[in-house]
This record gives C-alpha cells, structure tokens and sequence, in this order.
C-alpha cells in the first residue's frame, strides 16, 4: 500500500500521511460509487487506490448495527461505517421505491501505526456527517448520476451544481473535523499514555508533525514531555488492551462443505447475550449464513462454531456482538474469512 499512499503522487496535504476519508454510496446500477474522497477527490478514478476499499467488510455490516468494522491492508487500518440516509429520487432498479434509503459508507484510514485514534475518529465523523447533511445527501447523490447525461438540460446543470456545493461544505466539514482531532486527542492521551498511545506520539514525533495546542500546554516543543515508546524498554502488560476474544483456528470442510471455527473468551469473567453470525454478499446485498445465540460464554472457554457454507461463494465475514443494557449489539470480534486462504481439510 505504501506506493499507492505515495505523497508525490498527488499535491501535499498536511494532514495527507494521517488520514484519508472516503464517502460512498450503493448506486443500484453500478454498485458501490465515491461520492467524495478527502483530502485528494481525484484519487477516485485510481483502481489500484481504490481496491482495498472494494474489499472492505463494511459493506457486510447490517446498517442497523451501531458499531463499524476494521480491515488492515498492507500497513494501513480501514476503518468502515455504513448507515442509511433520506431519499426521494427515482430508483434505477425495479422493485426500489422513491423513499428507499440511500445506503451511506464512511471509510477512514490511517497508518497501523496511529490506529488508535481510528475508532474515536470514524464515530466523530458519522455523527457530524449524519446530522449535518444526512437529508442533503440524496441530493449529492442525484448531481452524480445527472452528470452522467450526454445532453444536460438547464434543470440538469442546476441539479449537478446544487450537488457540487452541497459536496463542498462536506468536504469543509470533514476538514475542520480532522484538522485539530489529532492534535486534541494526542493531548487527552498525552497525560497516561498507554502502550499504544505512545507508540502513535513516536509515529508522529518521528515523522515531524507539530500540534500547537500540545505545544503550548507543555510549553516546549511538541511531544517533549511525553514518553516516547521505546521497543527495548521492559514494561508491564497492559491487561486493558488484551482482546476479549481470539481466534484459535479456522478450518474449511471440503467433504462436508461447513466452515469449522474455534474462538476463545480471553476473560476473567464470563460473558453473556452474545451473538455470532456468519453472513456473506451476493450481488452487493446481505446473506446470512449462521446466526447462533449464547447465553452464558465462560472465562478462558473455546467454543467450536460450524457453519455450512454457499456454493461458490469464498469470502465470509464472521462477527461475534454482545447486548449491552441500552440493548444495542456491540461489536466485540469480526473476522473476514476467504475460504482460498485457510486450510482445508477432506473428511
């Protein structure tokens, strides 16, 4: 991926080596299409830029869902959202009513070394996104496949260039939201920097980043009191980043055609209401595979998870959700799984 984030290929953007964000949406013609891409719009029409994004798990996320999933691609981490937003325009698929929803994906990306900060930026970005245009995006949305007419009428080109200002403020909008982020989060984790965190301060010391309001409280230069992470330097676990969940093997049943995977509850304490679901997509929409309820998961216990499998379909995501007591489903593992990889075993 380093030569596709190459710097000289496009102008300089300050904040560029930290973040990249891509709005999309599902075009019922085309499927998935960028609506915008910051802080470089052309990088849109670049294949080889785009094709982590086509390959994201996102787009097997339930847009009901609160939480978002995670790919790591060649030492970046794509952090994905999807929700859906108010529309009124004429489907171009049959079955597909005028108030179908539009179906939104936010992707974020960052450098492994920062991906930290990934979870807390994604969830800033939804929600400004989300109350600031969600009923204006629809109106993107239409600019963009207008713009794909030969003969433009006047009503047309008033249609694209209502989009194109509407696209402006939200590129203004995702500027100002990353602009001071990193700089007050550094600041916010500056104070008892976990391993992680001074690992991402290093990053950003070492490759010459300055935030001035970090700066100013320390009163010298930027990251001058902070703890640098040293990779020599003993230090204690920290139990906190220890996942609750872990994946001890995957296996594929070629004889009987069923996935086999073994996850463990890496916990002290047991845990419970948790659901597991294999889904995978066909076509750009949803299939679910295995759904399967567990009350009680003790601590440290492995369970064994089977799932049949779909006739030429390789790639599956399997994701594990715990209720919390607000009753939402919180994300608590996703793994993508390609059959083409794992290993396979005749029985």
């Amino acid at each position: 991926m380093a030569d596709v984030f190459d710097n000289t290929s496009v102008e300089k953007n300050p904040k560029e080596d930290l973040c990249v964000v891509y709005v999309l949406y599902f075009d019922e013609k085309k499927g998935q299409i960028p609506l915008l891409m910051y802080p470089d719009d052309r990088l849109r029409i670049n294949k080889k830029y785009m094709r982590p994004i086509h390959y994201h798990p996102v787009w097997f996320l339930e847009t009901d869902e609160l939480d978002h999933i995670d790919l790591e691609y060649k030492g970046y981490t794509f952090f994905g959202k999807k929700f859906l937003a108010k529309s009124e325009r004429v489907k171009r698929r049959a079955g597909l009513k005028e108030e179908t929803p539009e179906t939104i994906v936010l992707i974020v990306s960052l450098p492994n070394e920062i991906d930290i900060f990934g979870d807390d930026l994604i969830r800033i970005l939804t929600n400004n996104i989300r109350a600031k245009f969600e009923d204006q995006l629809s109106e993107v949305i239409e600019s963009e496949i207008a713009s794909e007419n030969v003969i433009k009428t006047p009503k047309i080109q008033e249609l694209i260039s209502e989009g194109k200002k509407i696209k402006l403020f939200l590129r203004e909008l995702i500027d100002n939201t990353i602009k001071d982020y990193f700089s007050k989060v550094i600041e916010k984790k500056s104070d008892t920097p976990s391993l992680k965190a001074q690992k991402a301060i290093s990053y950003f010391s070492l490759r010459g980043f300055e935030f001035s309001p970090l700066s100013s409280l320390k009163g010298e230069d930027s990251f001058s009191n902070v703890d640098l992470f040293d990779p020599k330097k003993q230090v204690a676990v920290d139990l906190s980043m220890i996942t609750p969940l872990s994946i001890k093997n995957i296996f594929f049943i070629e004889n009987s055609q069923e996935i086999e995977i073994t996850v463990q509850n890496n916990k002290d304490k047991e845990m419970n209401n948790i659901s597991i679901t294999i889904t995978h997509v066909k076509e750009f929409f949803e299939k679910e595979v295995m759904t399967q309820q567990v009350d009680i998961w003790f601590p440290h216990e492995e369970l064994l998870v089977v799932s049949p499998i779909v006739p030429h379909i390789d790639e599956y995501l399997f994701s594990i959700r715990q209720l919390d007591d607000g009753g939402d489903r919180e994300k608590i593992l996703t793994q993508r799984i390609d059959l083409k990889l794992i290993e396979k075993i005749i029985s």
